[in-house]
């Protein structure tokens, strides 16, 4: 919103001849305030120029600007003024409708919180909360995708509580998706991935932030299919961007890309590791990144590179996982560590590329290894789940559809993230992972008897592992993932010894693997043209066949136990429904057996009955998730299962009477924290 008043007063003055000198001096000092908050983070002397500014200003937008700016100041320093200053905005600025409404806002239930807040607090928690984007620096705005409905980079006012789309999809993956961004410095452009619909290719594009959106996107770096780009953070000067590059042989390289005309430094190849966070020291001439040593699954070093790659060092290198979390104005890496049994906030002074004392403590049991960013006033924004998650069974009657021993269950175990559970062919298993504080690895494996109740945990080779299903004698466990180089593809886990092997699987698109009655082959997805197929592979064979087709991309085609149908999730062209369709894999035609309203109201994990008559699957209303059984023929059935607090998966077992799923004892989702007077208080103000 302050960037609408800002364009407003701008929009203005270019309609004027000549612009009055007393007018161009109050748009300097405005500028100057906002660096003074933004760029130097020192609220205090931002405050006195705002306070000057108000006071002497004759544009009564830019007088409010002022006013608003100081009040997000005296917020952030927790300072109860905030709130006198926004009144003041809302009785005596009538006329400034744009600042009146954001005042009221601010003066609001959700911002009143906020507005008296010092110290940590959660700024945003709800299913939509991703870890793709980064804060502005002013702490006011987050980048992020919206999964959940036409797969936008989004911008979300974590004030005001709003979300505006930065892209133009207006249904789901119209043009393509958004994957990860990062704000630049001054709060005034976004990098953000891309991933063009058309062509499959990742680009690499910057657009201005306005006070619609974004203004006209321009691609500055585009890659071969299978290749990836993820922007991390911009440098101070704005010219460059610390990127990380997936190469088509699974290979991966770290680097800086000149946000002018694209150009690619490399600085440094990493074999299939990757990094997790790669951030710019003050001065830009050096680079922090957290990478895994060697293959080990246990540790995490921090490493500092000079930006023309002529030197490195490692600044964190103990036997404990360590994750960059951001380069304080005052030179210090700040990093999130496991070194003391649980998570807590560190720093390391960095001087000249070269730590120059050991770490510090700061802060204990912060519950996230995850950043959004440093803002130079000294908050760190952090991605976290919302609440514990685990993995319950229960026992249900399928005819009604209800719990039958009032929901206590006969298995109850937490988990990080993730879970997935799936039942083996005989049931006498349940299957399941728990994938990190993130969700993105590393993951293990666990494997439930249902007849003695013990949990194994099944060893394998790989970092990150998605939806693993036991082959039809339990002997071997397919799965998506990547090893613990970094690479990615389908693999396969011995249940007994925890070997793991790739699988060559030719011409595979998100290839959702899943094994065939018979245990000998896999079934996954392709592309030909424009339609999506299931291609079928017996294991140790090269040859593969197609068993169905249908027009468009989708995902998660499954087909019956029986094999007589294919069902499938499809996006109806008007964006505002979801369909769910069954198929006759020998022909025939498709067939609306489910329709809810919204774009993605179909979750994606769904699973057929095993008498391969009905799918069970999860609706996602306005109030809340619904479970439904929806039958190749008749009419959909509800299912009275309270599926509200449900997380990632579920599993009906093969004798149609238990569940297992994935709960949070909590609030559903992630949230975003804001971590406070962790720096010393000269760190925080320090340019």
């Amino acid at each position: 919103m302050k960037r609408l008043m800002l364009a407003a007063v701008t929009a203005a003055a270019l309609l004027t001849p000549m612009r009055p000198a007393a007018q161009e001096r109050s748009d300097v000092a405005l500028r100057a305030a906002m660096e003074t908050e933004t760029v130097k983070g020192d609220l205090r002397a931002a405050i006195e120029q705002y306070r000057k500014l108000a006071a002497q200003a004759r544009d009564r937008g830019i007088a409010a600007t002022a006013l608003l700016r100081m009040a997000e100041c005296y917020q952030k320093l927790g300072d109860a003024q905030a709130r006198t200053i926004y009144e003041r905005v809302a009785r005596d600025y009538t006329d400034q409708k744009d600042a009146v409404a954001l005042a009221r806002a601010r003066l609001g239930t959700r911002v009143t919180n906020l507005a008296g807040a010092k110290g940590d607090r959660a700024v945003w928690t709800g299913r939509d909360v991703d870890l793709f984007g980064t804060v502005s620096p002013d702490g006011r705005f987050l980048t992020y995708v919206d999964w959940g409905g036409f797969t936008n980079v989004m911008l979300r006012d974590l004030v005001a509580g709003t979300s505006r789309p930065l892209t133009n999809n207006t249904k789901p993956g119209e043009f393509g998706f958004g994957q990860w961004s990062a704000i630049s410095r001054d709060g005034s452009a976004v990098a953000y991935e891309w991933n063009s619909r058309d062509s499959s290719v990742d680009e690499l594009r910057v657009a201005g932030l306005g006070a619609m959106g974004a203004s006209s996107a321009r691609t500055i770096k585009r890659f071969q299919p299978g290749e990836f780009i993820r922007p991390f953070e911009w440098s101070p000067d704005g010219k460059l961007l610390a990127v990380l590059i997936e190469r088509t042989d699974r290979s991966s390289q770290i680097g800086t890309l000149s946000v002018e005309d694209g150009t690619l430094r490399l600085l440094k190849s990493i074999n299939w590791r990757g990094v997790g966070k790669m951030v710019f020291s003050p001065d830009g001439r050096f680079v922090a990144y957290d990478m895994r040593p060697d293959d080990a699954r246990d540790r995490t070093h921090i490493y500092v590179m000079a930006i023309d790659a002529s030197r490195e060092s490692a600044v964190v290198d103990d036997a404990s996982k360590n994750y960059v979390m951001g380069w304080s104005p005052d030179g210090h890496v700040v990093f999130a560590s496991d070194r003391t049994g649980t998570t807590a906030l560190w720093t390391v002074r960095v001087e000249d590329g070269r730590a120059t004392e050991p770490p510090t403590l700061v802060k204990e049991h912060i519950g996230a290894t995850f950043s959004l960013g440093l803002t130079p006033s000294g908050t760190l924004y952090v991605f976290q789940n919302a609440s514990a998650a685990y993995v319950k069974v229960v026992a249900f009657d399928p005819d009604s559809g209800t719990v039958v021993d009032g929901g206590a269950g006969e298995f109850q175990r937490f988990i990080e993230s993730r879970g997935r559970p799936q039942w083996s062919a005989d049931g006498k298993h349940l299957l399941y992972e728990s994938c990190g504080a993130t969700g993105g690895g590393p993951c293990a494996l666990f494997d439930r008897s249902s007849d003695t109740g013990v949990v194994r945990e099944i060893p394998h080779g790989l970092g990150y592992l998605g939806f693993p299903q036991f082959s039809p004698d339990g002997s071997v466990i397919v799965a998506e993932g990547t090893d613990l180089k970094g690479r990615r593809g389908t693999y396969l886990i011995d249940v007994a010894t925890g070997k793991t092997s790739l699988v060559d699987l030719p011409g595979a698109t998100g290839a959702s693997p899943n094994w065939s009655p018979d245990g000998r082959s896999l079934r996954y997805l392709g592309q030909r043209g424009e339609d999506t197929v299931v291609f079928e592979q017996e294991i140790g064979a090269m040859q593969r066949k197609e068993i169905f087709r249908t027009a468009g991309r989708k995902v998660f085609i499954r087909l019956s136990p029986d094999g007589r149908f294919a069902g499938f999730i499809r996006y109806d062209p008007d964006g505002k429904t979801t369909s769910f369709v069954i198929s006759p894999v020998s022909g025939g035609t498709p067939r609306v057996v489910f329709k809810a309203d919204g774009p993605n109201a179909v979750d994606p994990v769904w699973q057929w009955t095993s008498d391969s008559q009905a799918v069970v699957l999860r609706a996602e209303r306005a109030e809340g998730g619904e479970l439904w059984r929806v039958g190749v023929t008749g009419a959909p059935q509800k299912l009275a299962i309270d599926v509200r607090q449900w997380g990632n998966g579920f599993s009906i077992h093969p004798d149609g009477r238990h569940i297992a799923f994935v709960a949070q004892a909590g609030a559903p989702g992630a949230e975003v924290w804001a971590l406070e007077n962790f720096l010393p208080a000269p760190s925080a103000k320090k340019p």
